[in-house]
């Protein structure tokens, strides 16, 4: 019976074991790619915490961090370094239009769907952090970011997250 590598991936992400093998072509899974995805996932839970007691502006800078981390784990397993960035996203684009990736069809409309979600998420900038500057003054993060917008972007978070792993798990060898 074959292990699918999203099975693989599963193991590794509730163990944390060191190596984990994708059985049906004996490749080290990447190792690197892994990290980044631990990384994102600590950030999500930071982002719930967060939210949970009522940062709002904190929840959105980790739900970012989430998604950007989400994307360099997918570039790294893809075969390709993401570099030093905050718009992975547009990296994960120019691999795409440059015709360095292509996979199955189905894939690539997953891949065009975690752009989309993880550009709205990069849009947020240094926003959650500084607030958005006037001519008159300062507009605090906490004035910019409530409840529910907070709520909205963790969503798209953990949505750019879930198919991220759906597609690391699903990459041929």
């Amino acid at each position: 019976m074959k292990i699918l590598r999203t099975q693989v991936l599963n193991v590794y992400y509730r163990l944390k074991v060191s190596l984990v093998w994708d059985w049906w072509c004996l490749l080290p899974v990447n190792k690197k790619s892994l990290d980044w995805i631990s990384m994102a996932e600590e950030d999500l839970n930071d982002a719930k915490a967060d939210y949970s007691e009522g940062r709002y502006a904190s929840s959105v800078f980790h739900a970012e961090l989430c998604a950007q981390k989400s994307l360099k784990s997918l570039i790294v397993a893809l075969g390709f370094e993401p570099g030093k960035t905050h718009r992975p996203s547009l990296i994960l684009k120019a691999l795409i239009t440059s015709g360095l990736v292509n996979l199955r069809e189905e894939l690539m409309q997953e891949l065009n769907k975690l752009i989309s979600l993880s550009l709205v998420l990069e849009d947020q900038g240094v926003t959650p952090r500084y607030g958005w500057e006037t001519v008159e003054r300062i507009i605090k993060p906490s004035e910019i970011y409530d409840e529910t917008k907070a709520r909205l972007l963790i969503n798209n978070a953990i949505e750019v997250l879930k198919i991220t792993k759906k597609i690391i798990g699903e990459l041929d060898c």
